[in-house]
């Protein structure tokens, strides 16, 4: 493997983390819709929403299901080959200062309504003339 810096395997740690979070998510949702759509309704089954314990299976599931994904994620080589050199990448990125991201943001802010204010100008214009040949045709 090339040399790459500790910062591109904290980024890859960064990103294995927040596709972890997503698909625990993901596999908690889809069993909570699973118990309340599909499971029976009654409370005896440990699969049943209705169970006190539901919420609790919920989460080791979600957490099983995840902790198997993502171990498969990081076996794979080529892809934690590929993670790796994106964190890589990132690490050669010149990111911007707080004052530099604040002035970006308030320029496209800015853009944004002036940009807004014509468009709403021009629709306002475009209505008239629409309304004007209407009632002109009629």
């Amino acid at each position: 493997m090339n040399e790459v810096s500790q910062i591109a395997y904290r980024y890859a740690a960064l990103f294995y983390g927040i596709i972890a979070a997503y698909f625990w998510y993901i596999f908690y949702s889809l069993w909570g819709f699973l118990g309340k759509n599909y499971f029976p309704q009654d409370v005896s089954s440990v699969f049943s929403i209705q169970n006190s314990n539901f919420h609790i299976v919920s989460i080791v599931i979600a957490t099983v299901l995840t902790l198997a994904l993502t171990a498969g994620l990081i076996i794979h080589s080529k892809l934690k080959e590929f993670i790796v050199d994106v964190g890589d990448e990132l690490s050669r990125v010149a990111w911007p200062t707080f004052k530099e991201a604040q002035k970006t943001t308030a320029i496209v802010i800015a853009l944004v309504i002036v940009s807004s204010i014509v468009l709403f100008f021009a629709d306002m214009v475009f209505l008239k003339v629409i309304n004007l040949i209407m009632s002109t045709a009629a």
